[in-house]
């Protein structure tokens, strides 16, 4: 048994963003900050911390980590941390209109390619995210006899939560996961 670990980085860090808002007293709850667009941008996540998290600390067990986002300016040290973290860094290029294209269906092809070419049965695909768009992946994960743990805040899509073998809810290890 391994763990394959995919993190879609702007929604982890993005909805992190919002439950810290809520945890320091800016907003009354998660749907209170969404509305009213409150996010602590001050708030960092530990990438080894959270790798180590969704493998429930299993480390030595990891067969691969891939975190997907945006193509990052030349000054940013963000995916330098991520790859010190373990993390195989992809990213794409932002549109003409700064907007992020190519992530979810990059994540989806890294995920597809791994479950067909290189898992084993008991094998376990953890999915940092919590789109409801990611449900036929994780539905073919399981048809291969595979595991899916998804690891996201509170608010991921219900649908996703029912359809995984485990959970791992991100505000429950938000101190230990939070520089």
């Amino acid at each position: 048994m391994g763990y394959y670990v995919f993190v879609d980085n702007s929604n982890v860090w993005i909805e992190g963003k919002y439950v810290s808002a809520v945890k320091k007293g800016m907003a009354k709850n998660v749907i209170d900050a969404h509305n009213n667009k409150i996010c602590d941008n001050s708030w960092k996540i530990d990438f080894g911390k959270l790798l180590s998290k969704a493998v429930d600390g299993n480390l030595s067990e990891v067969k691969g980590a891939i975190i997907v986002g945006s193509k990052p300016t030349q000054k940013d040290s963000l995916w330098n941390a991520m790859e010190s973290a373990g993390f195989t860094v992809e990213t794409q290029q932002r549109n003409q209109d700064n907007k992020e294209k190519k992530i979810d269906t990059g994540i989806v092809q890294k995920i597809n390619d791994t479950l067909y070419e290189e898992s084993k049965e008991k094998d376990v695909f953890v999915l940092v995210m919590g789109d409801k768009d990611f449900m036929p992946v994780v539905e073919a994960i399981e048809r291969k006899g595979r595991k899916v743990k998804i690891a996201f805040w509170s608010n991921a899509a219900g649908e996703l939560i029912a359809a995984a073998s485990e959970n791992l809810v991100l505000d429950e290890v938000f101190d230990e996961i939070s520089y």
